[in-house]
């Protein structure tokens, strides 16, 4: 259909940057895609929304096995909060926080044991550790950042947790729109969805660096611009102190995530010596299996231990069912996101919308551009809109088919792919708007402005020097480790030249 191929998408962008509601937006572009194959007649349009292109998406076992991983562990990760496992098992960090220094790297990893989910992540760690950098004048705005900085960007790297699945369907949903006569030139032939997720970690630039930053940040005890403001003004301030939470609950808090990570990581390897027993390297194993059955086998066993442990600490079985009621149903959303993204995938293939804008873009835009600005449209649309899993929905069925039939190299199929998820990162951080960020300041009980206005610095820079120093090189053949050394090296050169360290203050210390 020529360049109306293209309308779904874009429709949906332009529908999620003007009303904010990534849902919504989808949906219009479903619907707009599907009266484009019916001949503009509307209920036929409508009826083809729901069927085939709903029920074909819920249907298939694999989307089912994503979405019940997801609900299963939302469901969990609320248990362990009700249950206060969570809470114990963060504040086993905050044993060694005796200074300032200690108290932001013990937040900072405290981040990175939360990996599983960055709701959980925003509301356990603040809640947590607010009590610690309280007491050693640590400004709530630094919190929350702290926080903001580790929750999506361990969740997208992590390879469990809630993100994982939506981002391994988006990326095998992708590949399914593909001829496959291009993917086998491209060297993708019968290619595993979670093992090319897993390849392209390392790609992943805007989360890596963002968890660099706040770690040197955290290290350096050194600001810039607002933030070092806000920590002039904390070192006044006198805060209320909250209650500790009963370290008794710890089992809670860690049996679930030990057995979620233990069980999905063994099924992994057991499917896959089974399938390729002379397999010599993970990725093979890995690829080999099916990722989205090790998930669902790893979240069954997640739940039924929290559930169980949570009636060994005799918490009310009210309060275990509204856990699970409002773990799953907070992320009712988010799925609903994922059907309409799997939607708007089957329809741009059914009009080939990758075929057409291959044939436009042909010689216009050279593959090793593609990383670079298919970050920056990930971020803009992210920042926009607010939601991560909304840009990654919407951009994913475009950009994968796009770079796999442009002839690019599989690395820079690789960080087009990573780049999808990485600006959808970088944008929802900058975002006033966006979820995390809203739930960073709940989490850390700080003003939500305040909060915006001083990560946004942070968040820029990081932004900045994932594009400048890994995202441009790698479209030309620079190795992906040099690309965040020298990403790794900008991060801790800009915190040194403009960071400055807070005048000593004889309360900015506890007696161990």
């Amino acid at each position: 259909m020529g360049i109306l191929s293209l309308l779904p998408v874009i429709v949906a962008v332009v529908l999620a940057l003007w009303t904010k509601k990534a849902s919504f937006a989808l949906f219009c572009g479903v619907f707009v895609g599907a009266a484009l194959l019916n001949g503009g007649n509307l209920w036929s349009s409508l009826v083809y929304v729901v069927d085939p292109l709903f029920l074909d998406s819920v249907a298939d076992k694999s989307s089912m096995k994503v979405i019940l991983f997801s609900l299963l562990v939302a469901s969990t990760v609320e248990i362990m909060r009700v249950g206060k496992g969570t809470q114990a098992l963060v504040e086993l960090i905050a044993d060694f926080a005796t200074t300032r220094r200690r108290a932001l790297v013990g937040t900072w990893f405290a981040g990175l044991v939360v990996f599983f989910d960055d709701y959980a992540n925003c509301l356990i760690v603040g809640s947590s550790m607010r009590p610690i950098t309280d007491k050693l004048k640590i400004s709530r705005a630094k919190l929350a950042y702290l926080v903001d900085s580790t929750a999506a960007p361990v969740a997208t790297l992590a390879l469990i947790s809630t993100w994982i699945g939506y981002e391994v369907s988006l990326i095998d949903e992708a590949f399914q729109a593909i001829d496959p006569i291009k993917l086998s030139a491209a060297g993708l032939t019968d290619v595993n969805a979670y093992a090319f997720f897993m390849e392209g970690i390392p790609y992943r630039f805007y989360p890596i660096l963002a968890l660099v930053f706040g770690l040197v940040i955290s290290i350096s005890t050194r600001d810039f611009g607002p933030m070092y403001e806000s920590e002039l003004l904390a070192l006044d301030e006198s805060l209320p102190e909250t209650e500790p939470v009963n370290r008794n609950r710890l089992w809670l808090g860690l049996i679930p995530i030990l057995l979620l990570i233990g069980i999905s990581g063994l099924d992994l390897y057991q499917q896959g010596i089974a399938k390729v027993p002379n397999a010599e390297k993970i990725f093979e194993i890995i690829g080999a299996a099916d990722g989205y059955d090790a998930m669902l086998k790893g979240s069954i066993a997640s739940t039924a231990a929290a559930i169980s442990l949570a009636l060994l600490f005799r918490i009310p079985t009210a309060d275990i069912s509204k856990g699970v009621q409002e773990g799953s149903g907070r992320l009712m959303e988010a799925i609903i996101i994922l059907i309409l993204a799997w939607s708007i995938g089957s329809v741009m293939k059914e009009l080939g919308s990758a075929d057409y804008l291959i044939q436009v873009l042909d010689g216009s835009i050279a593959p090793e551009y593609l990383p670079s600005l298919v970050f920056i449209l990930a971020a803009g649309i992210a920042f926009a809109t607010g939601t991560s899993f909304g840009t990654m929905g919407t951009l994913m069925p475009l950009a994968l088919p796009l770079v796999v039939q442009s002839g690019a190299s599989y690395e820079i199929i690789l960080a087009v792919s990573a780049a999808v998820l990485s600006g959808a990162t970088w944008g929802d951080h900058c975002s006033p708007i966006s979820d995390t960020t809203v739930l960073s300041s709940a989490g850390a009980d700080c003003d939500h402005a305040e909060h915006v206005r001083t990560q946004l610095p942070y968040a820029l820079v990081a932004g900045f020097i994932s594009l400048l120093c890994c995202s441009l090189p790698i479209g030309f053949g620079v190795h992906w480790g040099i690309t965040l050394l020298l990403g790794t090296v900008a991060c801790i050169g800009t915190i040194f030249v403009f960071g400055r360290k807070l005048p000593e203050s004889p309360s900015a210390s506890v007696p161990t």
